[in-house]
């Protein structure tokens, strides 16, 4: 995992980004919208690369069928044993080339914590999510159902791990979570 030792990483890229963004607006300014819209991209390519994997959104769903498409879960109450499903926007992952196609691999792992940070269940192996596109999408959200364990009732921290095979980036998603009592 590449980190920024004292911020030094991310403030060169942060300059690299403002440098792109304001070509693209001085272009704009000078009519040239295709070359304005190139250092647009140039720039948010380059804020894309210096940023650490996190998450736009991260929440439980009843259904999730597409980027911006999920139906929130109203709270995280769930019955031992129950499906959980978790909905998450991804940014700062990066694309393996793919016989000229842009491919995304994510790797997965579960963990369900007690209060006093114990694991108490995790998942057998991570789960690998991909997808494969003519173009480098940051439009794009994960969905990783998992199943409870039969936990006591009480108050949990679910921790979903995602680890990002192209530039080997990884971030938690933190979840609190209530098994309710039968």
């Amino acid at each position: 995992m590449a980190l920024a030792v004292a911020g030094a990483p991310v403030a060169a890229a942060a300059g690299e980004v403002a440098d792109k963004a304001a070509d693209a607006e001085r272009l704009l300014g000078e009519g040239k919208v295709d070359k304005a819209i190139e250092a647009l991209d140039a720039s948010v390519e380059a804020f894309w690369k210096a940023a650490p994997l996190t998450f736009r959104k991260a929440l439980f769903v009843d259904e999730a069928t597409g980027f911006g498409e999920f139906k929130p879960r109203p709270y995280a109450v769930f019955p031992p044993g129950a499906e959980l499903k978790i909905y998450a926007e991804p940014v700062g992952f990066g694309w393996q080339d793919e016989n000229g196609a842009e491919k995304i691999t994510f790797r997965t792992q579960i963990a369900i914590r007690n209060a006093k940070g114990l694991i108490l269940a995790k998942s057998s192996a991570p789960a690998v999510l991909e997808k494969t596109s003519r173009s480098k999408s940051r439009d794009f959200h994960i969905t990783v159902t998992f199943m409870l364990p039969d936990l006591k009732p009480g108050d949990y921290q679910l921790v979903l791990t995602v680890t990002d095979a192209a530039t080997g980036k990884s971030a938690p998603i933190d979840l609190p979570i209530t098994i309710a009592g039968g």
